[in-house]
């Protein structure tokens, strides 16, 4: 008997939670609607875009000596800021590979030319930026 009344009183509570979800859920109607506007983005861009990058990382970087003879190679990662301007700011090492791999690194991004900064509908806009710099012997 007090089997039975638990099943009852369970598969009641149970109809009950289930209606009132359903009432809930067929209650809720949104006031009003708005529009959601995407803000439109244009990224900041190197003159002569990834090919022009790759050449002049290509023409300018300097295989360290002490680098070379350990036989060193990898990527390093430099994290950078393009201004308003297209101006490169406050680059930094975020991964590392060797001292003077890194400093080359470093070295090289501080030579780059201005960028085209990056649009944000149409309004220039300060953002970050990280550049893979891939060191391999047969560069030098």
């Amino acid at each position: 008997m007090k089997t039975t009344f638990a099943v009852i009183a369970l598969s009641l509570l149970t109809i009950s939670v289930m209606a009132q979800e359903e009432r809930l859920v067929a209650e809720y109607t949104p006031s009003k609607v708005e529009n959601i506007v995407l803000r439109s983005m244009e990224l900041p861009a190197f003159s002569g875009g990834q090919e022009a990058i790759a050449t002049f990382i290509q023409e300018a970087i300097e295989y360290p000596e002490l680098a070379f003879r350990q036989g060193v190679e990898g990527v390093v990662l430099v994290n950078f800021r393009i201004s308003k301007e297209g101006k490169i700011l406050k680059p930094y090492v975020s991964q590392g590979v060797h001292p003077d791999l890194d400093q080359e690194a470093l070295r090289l991004v501080k030579k780059m030319p201005n960028w085209s900064p990056a649009l944000q509908n149409g309004t220039p806009r300060e953002v970050a930026y990280q550049l893979p710099i891939r060191f391999e012997l047969t560069n030098r």
